[in-house]
């Protein structure tokens, strides 16, 4: 990988825009940390390949790490930075864990993959050893630690279709993805993207196991593309190679009315809009998809598929862009929130509401039936940790800025975030029976927000469980299948 700004020209005259003749494959499948982790969810996945037909267009699989990987990846960076010299057990762990599961799903572990597996582990105990040495540890080491774990998930993937007869290579998407170095949550360079992706493919008409959620940057780092970024790299190459559908296999029943572990009348939903969709993962959808994932689907018109590994027989939930064919509510909840008061006439700096966009924080106003000085805000509880870490010090006095920032108070922080999201709806009207059913139960509304497709009204927690129900039951018209009516229809 080419590191110096002399060796970028070379890099970006080498991989500048050819009309390459685009190849199209017949469909990127993404699959989860929790489809990915066990032998019943890979011989469901198998069952699954084999209903392609492999040798008529190549079929994309892109991988999570293994359920559980990435927090002890995250683990070890934090001891690292901490200068903490027993990592090397939370790198035997990870290992463990790896060899752990190979053994289950192999009678026989292929050589090759013990070779590979060895090499990556061998990378990662000393990348880890060269890391602690630095004074501080930045985003950028960071995603250097985290990226190992689609590294050692995706040869595993690949070394069982091969072993189970599905001819699939290993794809590193370091080698195809392009970023540039916002790291933790870079952002595509899209015309090189597109140049590597097409070249790679034009070459190559094979079927490949890519990890997600790492790429590189120009200058050859490695970096991540923030929560939900598998999802971004399915959809990167989706867009790329004009891909017929892109279908997410994760352990849930789709897109569902409300969380079914809070909601046990939850329902699937068949179509949601992509706009829809945003907003609810956005608001705390029980189904996390990458913000931009959604938006490049939208824009080529690619239809997005989420589906139950651990139940091939479920249809899933479409996403489409149509919005006749999207006419059921649904809610989402967002449980890590509280309420900010600033100064009325709120001026934040630039770089602040460049943060926010970035890493696409909860962070909008709200009405209060209060009637004072402040404006009120909806601000996620990570968010205000990371200003509080980041700019809480680095205001100058002087600038315009200072007061209302310096004036921020978290007014409550014992509270929960309900909303309701559809396109179709008549949102004034909703709001007004929302009232009314919650006020039934003497349940208060402390702000709400009107949005193009949505409503997202504040309750005090205590009344959290209670509202949701209630609410579930209005939102909820259409007669649709819950959980326990899916797995009585399945068999299981």
């Amino acid at each position: 990988m080419e590191n110096t700004l002399d060796n970028i020209k070379v890099f970006r005259a080498k991989h500048s825009i050819r009309h390459y003749k685009a190849i199209r494959v017949m469909e990127i499948l993404k699959f989860g940390g929790s489809s990915v982790s066990s032998k019943v969810s890979l011989e469901n996945m198998l069952q699954i390949v084999r209903g392609y037909n492999l040798e008529g267009e190549p079929l994309i699989i892109v991988v999570s790490a293994l359920k559980g990987v990435t927090n002890h990846l995250v683990n070890l960076a934090e001891a690292l930075k901490k200068k903490d010299k027993s990592y090397n057990k939370t790198i035997n762990i990870i290992s463990e864990k790896h060899q752990e599961f190979i053994h289950t799903i192999f009678d026989e572990v292929p050589l090759k993959l013990k070779k590979g597996l060895k090499k990556q582990e061998e990378n990662l105990r000393e990348t880890a050893s060269t890391l602690i040495k630095k004074e501080i540890l930045g985003s950028k080491d960071y995603d250097i630690i985290v990226s190992f774990g689609e590294l050692f998930s995706a040869q595993i993937i690949a070394a069982f279709l091969n072993k189970n007869g599905l001819d699939f290579s290993f794809k590193d998407a370091r080698e195809l993805i392009i970023t540039d170095t916002s790291f933790s949550n870079a952002k595509i360079d899209w015309d090189l993207t597109t140049s590597v992706v097409t070249s790679f493919f034009a070459r190559n008409k094979s079927s490949y196991v890519v990890t997600g959620f790492i790429a590189r940057s120009i200058y050859g780092d490695t970096t991540t593309l923030g929560r939900g970024g598998s999802d971004y790299t399915a959809t990167i190459l989706a867009a790329v190679l004009k891909a017929k559908k892109v279908t997410k296999w994760t352990d849930v029943y789709g897109i569902m009315t409300a969380d079914p572990n809070k909601v046990i009348e939850a329902c699937s939903l068949e179509n949601i809009t992509f706009s829809e969709l945003k907003n609810m993962s956005k608001f705390g959808s029980n189904v996390l998809v990458h913000p931009e994932s959604i938006d490049e689907l939208s824009k080529h018109n690619i239809p997005f598929l989420i589906r139950n590994t651990f139940d091939c027989n479920f249809k899933g939930t479409q996403v489409i862009n149509k919005e006749d064919d999207c006419s059921q509510k649904a809610l989402s909840a967002h449980q890590s929130c509280s309420i900010v008061s600033f100064n009325k006439g709120l001026d934040l700096p630039r770089i602040m509401i460049k943060e926010i966009i970035d890493k696409n924080y909860l962070f909008f106003r709200i009405k209060t039936f209060k009637n004072d000085d402040r404006s009120y805000y909806i601000v996620a509880n990570d968010c205000i940790t990371f200003f509080k870490e980041n700019f809480s010090a680095s205001i100058p006095e002087t600038s315009a800025s200072f007061s209302n920032f310096k004036s921020a108070e978290v007014i409550d922080d014992n509270i929960v975030l309900i909303t309701v999201t559809n396109q179709k709806m008549n949102k004034k009207e909703q709001l007004e029976k929302i009232k009314k059913i919650l006020n039934t139960d003497e349940i208060k509304i402390l702000g709400y927000r009107l949005f193009f497709n949505s409503i997202s009204f504040i309750l005090d927690k205590k009344d959290f469980k209670k509202a949701l129900i209630m609410l579930h039951g209005e939102v909820t018209n259409d007669k649709v299948l819950s959980v326990e009516e899916l797995v009585e229809e399945a068999g299981l």
